[in-house]
């Protein structure tokens, strides 16, 4: 069974399905990187390790059932939102987990679907085999702070980080922009800039 997480803070308003960060091997790779990298101070361990422990159980229950087997699309979950978002905590923890996560878009059509991801080798190696559903939108989180990227290859669009508010074009909360929730053939809309909070 997943669970799906009513979330808070810029995410309030935007159900998630979310894995625990705390023991995804590629997240505490990157938490221990000393460079200009965005995991180091990343906010999911901060909040698993202090007021949002009790969510851990629930999210590593997550990690485990959505990364071990491809879930049959009974056992999915049915989305009752309009948007929706993968990975508000945790990232990609295999090819199972990417492939069930493409199927729970494909079971729920009229939801808007997007995933935050720095698993490009993943993303790649699965939509070799699986068409990425029309209802999905694939966000590559840049992981490294103060050097803009534009969209990789396979993706829709790509979210930085920086130090300074200049330039920057992602404010507020999710819910009252959605420029992430929404396909968009602008540059200005798919390359978002957030200053690192």
């Amino acid at each position: 069974m997943i669970s799906i997480s009513k979330m808070s803070g810029k995410l309030e308003g935007i159900p998630a399905i979310n894995t625990n960060t705390l023991s995804n091997k590629f997240c505490i790779k990157q938490n221990a990187r000393t460079d200009n990298s965005i995991c180091k101070d990343c906010y999911s361990v901060a909040m698993l390790t202090t007021f949002r422990k009790n969510a851990v159980p629930a999210f590593q229950r997550n990690s485990v059932a959505i990364s071990e087997k491809i879930i049959h699309p009974d056992g999915l979950p049915v989305v009752n939102a309009a948007y929706f978002r993968f990975s508000g905590h945790g990232e990609i923890i295999n090819n199972n987990h990417f492939i069930n996560l493409i199927n729970i878009a494909v079971k729920n059509p009229r939801t808007n679907f997007a995933l935050w991801t720095k698993r490009i080798d993943i993303v790649n190696k699965a939509l070799k085999d699986y068409k990425k559903p029309k209802n999905l939108i694939l966000v590559y989180s840049n992981p490294l702070t103060d050097r803009i990227i534009t969209v990789p290859k396979g993706f829709d669009k790509v979210f930085n980080n920086v130090s300074s508010d200049n330039g920057t074009n992602c404010h507020g909360k999710c819910i009252d922009c959605l420029k992430c929730y929404k396909f968009s053939k602008s540059h200005k809309n798919n390359v978002i800039i957030e200053k690192i909070k």
